[in-house]
């Protein structure tokens, strides 16, 4: 039976042999008396015929025709197909016929079979050209197809799968191991019931009248895989699932983390092949093959997947046994990708993450570097990396730019700034942050550690309009991150008046980052300089994002950001050693309604941190929790 395959077929390249003593009919056409002419036309139809036969979706109908026993040799040329799991074939006759009489001839023919997972298999068989009657059939011997197959025997395909290669920490210490799995399943048709699908979206989070409409539309006796899952798990549901009509398993490794939600976004899953990642796999790979669906181990799937290896048998018919080799390819390892994550840096993230009750993500770098030293997202975990790709107002913490974009114009940390209630931008009302009752005249850096908006707004007449802009671009901020995976590195578009401008001196209006730019944000105060991200040495671009900030304004900001957390909105750090923050409230819109995002940004040592909370009141009593917890699992 053959398969479907998304993979163009290669053609044919047929040589039309002709003799150097004879010429062609007129208007080119063999001459039907020639049986050199003649017989090499029949087999370059019948090489033709047979890439079409292999082709994706092909048949043997055509080819078939074009022998002398048709109800036979299609079926045998498709098993044949079907045994060495070829999704295409190139099938070139080589030079002129031999005959021996006007109703025999021989021509060699060059194959080369791509087999779907190994690789290109080559042989060289012989077609038999023969007359009947006024025409030229070729003879349907399996020899044709295969030398030595004759009626009989048969070709046995065995693929290797190599071990995938790990994903390592920063120390080269395996993330990722071959760990046992088992695919879940049901057969084809109607086997399973309700009570079967019902059991697989309560107990396994799959779709299950989706997975009823795929094992309806199969004809029986398939297994229809619905969900990998490792060996220790399915152990818990085996009396329960597995034990419902129609449930099938199959057992497999999977290159997998610790545990299902160790760095999951970053790391990634692997599940057995679709469409699309079966086409980010690669040739080598084939449908049943575990690959890597997200992160990291979609990235790279090639190169932790190595390249599968494989034989081809020569069988004897009756008894089984095989009279020869006639194909091997060794299988080669994959290579190991190694990460900037710190393996336990990544496990206090997610346990500090795990203390929320709403959505949050943590992204940790070594500000010296800018290298990913922990990424996670929680309470629980999730494919979709918000650390990273999240697009978010940055709130108060977006005050870091604002006070490097002031203190170039040449205010310093003591310049006095009136801290109200409100104000008024051109018919627009700012306000601060509920908590915070205003306090008059006082330093920037009491606004700045109050987190007092007023005070900055009441400065937007000093900034150009693109000075924004300009200053988030020193921090790094609205650059391409170029990581292994997808990472939103900010925008911080020009504004368009000064109400726009006004709202992004508070990381609001059209100012947006995810966690990980804000982490490098925090990065680039304690370096001097905001780096690039990196995440995987030697492929993600690595060094400077901007020019060095100037040292006054490096100074101004780290004085501001340590007073945050020893007199000002971070105080819950104030017990977790040197830190330096700056908490923010973003005001974001989710079905209509207006809604909190909380945030904290800062470092202490040479780790720089990012943390947001959906929905979280204020940056201090949301994000401020989980930093506090992070930071006491280690010095």
């Amino acid at each position: 039976m053959k398969r479907t395959a998304a993979i163009v077929c290669l053609s044919a390249v047929l040589i039309t042999a002709g003799c150097s003593d004879s010429k062609s009919n007129g208007g080119g056409k063999p001459d039907p008396n020639n049986e050199k002419q003649a017989s090499a036309a029949a087999v370059k139809a019948f090489a033709d015929a047979w890439v079409k036969a292999w082709a994706p979706d092909g048949k043997p109908d055509e080819a078939a025709a074009l022998t002398d026993a048709p109800t036979t040799f299609g079926p045998r040329l498709d098993s044949v197909d079907t045994a060495l799991v070829a999704q295409s074939v190139t099938v070139t006759p080589q030079g002129d016929p031999k005959c021996s009489d006007d109703s025999n001839c021989t021509q060699e023919l060059a194959v080369e079979a791509i087999l779907r997972g190994i690789g290109t298999m080559k042989w060289t068989s012989t077609a038999t050209a023969v007359k009947t009657g006024d025409a030229w059939k070729i003879k349907a011997s399996g020899d044709t197809i295969y030398p030595g197959l004759g009626e009989a025997n048969y070709l046995k395909r065995v693929r290797t799968v190599p071990p995938r290669a790990s994903i390592l920490d920063r120390t080269g210490k395996p993330l990722t191991t071959n760990r046992p799995v088992v695919i879940v399943g049901v057969a084809s048709g109607n086997v399973a019931t309700a009570a079967t699908y019902a059991a697989f979206t309560k107990n396994l989070d799959v779709d299950g009248t989706r997975l009823w409409k795929r094992a309806k539309g199969l004809p029986p006796g398939q297994f229809v895989d619905a969900i990998t899952i490792r060996a220790e798990e399915w152990d818990k549901l085996r009396n329960t699932v597995g034990k419902l009509p129609g449930v099938l398993t199959m057992g497999g490794t999977a290159s997998l983390p610790e545990s299902s939600t160790f760095a999951r976004s970053v790391i990634g899953t692997m599940k057995t092949a679709t469409a699309e990642t079966l086409k980010n796999a690669g040739p080598s790979a084939s449908s049943s093959d575990q690959v890597g669906t997200t992160g990291l181990q979609f990235a790279y799937q090639q190169q932790l997947a190595g390249t599968p290896g494989g034989s081809v048998t020569l069988r004897d018919g009756k008894t089984k046994m095989a009279i020869k080799e006639v194909f091997k390819q060794q299988a080669k390892p994959g290579v190991a990708v190694k990460t900037t994550l710190d393996t336990n840096l990544q496990r206090f993230a997610e346990a500090a993450l795990a203390t929320s009750k709403l959505p949050a993500s943590l992204v940790a770098v070594q500000a010296s570097t800018g290298q990913v030293l922990a990424a996670g997202n929680g309470p629980t975990a999730t494919n979709y990396n918000r650390a990273f790709q999240g697009h978010y107002a940055p709130g108060s913490t977006f005050k870091i730019v604002t006070s490097a974009a002031l203190l170039g114009t040449g205010m310093t940390k003591n310049t006095v700034l009136p801290c109200t209630n409100t104000i008024n931008v051109f018919g627009k009302t700012f306000k601060n942050y509920d908590a915070l009752a205003p306090y008059g005249n006082g330093s920037m850096e009491r606004a700045f550690n109050q987190s007092c908006n007023t005070a900055f707004i009441s400065q937007h007449g000093r900034l150009p309009a693109d000075r924004m802009t300009r200053t988030a671009a020193m921090f790094g901020i609205g650059q391409d991150l170029k990581l292994s995976i997808p990472a939103y590195g900010g925008e911080v578009p020009a504004p368009k008046d000064d109400v726009a401008e006004a709202a992004s001196m508070i990381g609001q209006g059209t100012v947006t980052a995810s966690p990980l730019a804000m982490s490098l944000v925090g990065a680039a105060v304690k370096n001097g300089t905001a780096l690039k991200p990196v995440l995987v040495p030697g492929k993600d671009p690595a060094g400077p994002a901007a020019a060095p900030l100037p040292p006054a304004t490096v100074a101004a900001l780290r004085a501001m950001m340590r007073s945050t957390v020893t007199g000002g909105t971070a105080h819950a750090l104030a017990g977790s050693g040197v830190v330096s923050a700056k908490t923010g409230t973003a005001e974001v819109v989710s079905n209509g309604k207006v809604i909190t995002n909380g945030w904290m940004v800062g470092f202490r040592g040479d780790v720089a941190f990012a943390v947001i909370v959906e929905g979280g009141i204020s940056g201090g009593k949301a994000a401020g929790p989980i930093v506090q917890n992070f930071l006491s699992r280690f010095k």
